[in-house]
């Protein structure tokens, strides 16, 4: 995208959720038959999804525990998941349940309420006593002790998950494409996947020992501003659109072009810019005798009157303001790739150690990087909570007394 990047590596790149967080980061898949070390990090910039009111329907918006955002990812690239900010972060243990496109990747196992679980004794598919080492007959393989990731048995600054566990030590990459045959919840739970990405964080019943080191964190968050359009004469150019406040207006052509040459209905041209948003310029516009319509793909229509036919300038009133749009997101799957060496380590705690329910939930909706540009520059709208409070409509400060 043209002046713009999704880079988290300068930015606080993490996802937070009542003092809970989770970083994506994209490096490049891996590619062979051997055995990978872990890829490098290669952060990426998350959106909170509430302050973007282009963003589709379908996203979750963030609602009690449950807090949702976006970010943009490039197809045939990997990705893997950091926790690690979270064993310095809380007071207590953390555990963590993934769900990638509705499956547990660490299970293979459905996740719509992400719960912590073990398996001991049967196997969780078919309710039947395990071999040796949690093998199970029918399935084939050996199950995991746990569906979840844990403080409790992972050494410190190896809290993440890059893919699908499938042995002992063994992870294979999540790579992001486009081929539904190639997707892992495409293939195990059909119609029923997601398009996103969900993590639960459940904390200990008791605090965790003290640790001797201490750690702190840089936190530089980035403001976004105003939203800016392409002029479509002069696509190189940031320009901000005019203020309809009023109800009426002046613009010349940078922003809206009117082509002399359009005499008629059947001549009615199309003009784009970077970002895809289109202008339709129909009735009469190369004559200027009556008013033509313009649209934009967010909805909006302008009534363009006398004048505008000339394709110098022209006076627009506003029309109608519809609803916002809302941008329609490629879909990518999430496959596994190579094999990583990585290990899911176990909980030597019982269930009955953790908390039942999760203290917060990161819904993470992904996007490429052209879906995001659109959303982004369509408008945001920052949550503004007022700084005093319920103080607010109190007087507040240094009092004069009568």
């Amino acid at each position: 995208m043209k002046g713009y990047t999704f880079d988290g590596s300068t930015k606080d790149y993490l996802m937070r959720c009542n003092g809970f967080s989770c970083g994506l980061n994209m490096p490049d898949a891996l590619e062979g038959e051997k055995r990978f070390c872990l890829p490098p990090y290669a952060k990426r910039m998350p959106f909170l999804v509430d302050e973007y009111p282009a963003c589709p329907k379908t996203w979750m918006r963030s609602e009690g525990k449950i807090k949702s955002y976006f970010v943009a990812v490039e197809e045939g690239k990997g990705m893997w998941l950091d926790f690690n900010n979270n064993e310095y972060d809380q007071g207590h243990h953390v555990a963590v349940v993934v769900s990638i496109q509705g499956i547990n990747p660490i299970t293979g196992l459905p996740c719509k309420d992400a719960q912590l679980e073990q398996y001991i004794e049967e196997c969780p598919k078919h309710k039947k006593k395990f071999g040796p080492d949690r093998f199970c007959k029918k399935c084939g393989y050996k199950w995991p002790k746990q569906n979840y990731l844990c403080t409790t048995g992972t050494p410190s600054g190896s809290f993440w998950l890059d893919g699908f566990k499938t042995a002992e030590g063994v992870v294979r990459q999540y790579i992001l494409t486009q081929e539904k045959l190639k997707g892992v919840a495409s293939n195990l739970i059909g119609n029923d996947r997601v398009f996103a990405i969900g993590v639960s964080f459940f904390l200990s019943k008791q605090k965790r020992p003290l640790i001797a080191n201490s750690y702190s964190f840089n936190i530089n968050p980035i403001a976004y501003g105003s939203p800016k359009y392409y002029s479509t004469s002069t696509p190189t150019i940031w320009t901000t659109p005019p203020d309809w406040s009023t109800g009426n207006g002046t613009i010349s052509s940078p922003y809206y072009t009117c082509l002399s040459s359009i005499t008629d209905d059947d001549e009615a041209s199309s003009l784009y810019d970077d970002l895809g948003f289109t202008q339709i310029c129909a009735s009469s516009a190369g004559t200027g005798s009556s008013g033509s319509l313009l649209y934009d793909d967010l909805g909006f229509t302008q009534i363009c009157a006398s004048s505008a036919g000339t394709g110098s300038s022209g006076s627009f009133a506003r029309n109608i303001t519809p609803p916002l749009r809302q941008v329609s997101t490629k879909k990518l799957e999430v496959g596994a790739g190579a094999e990583i060496s990585q290990i899911v380590y176990n909980d030597p705690e019982k269930l009955e150690y953790w908390h039942n329910d999760p203290e917060a939930i990161i819904c993470v909706n992904y996007c490429i990087e052209k879906d995001a540009a659109k959303i982004i520059e369509a408008g945001h709208s920052p949550i503004k909570s007022h700084p005093e409070g319920f103080l607010k409509n109190v007087p507040v400060g240094n009092l004069e007394t009568p």
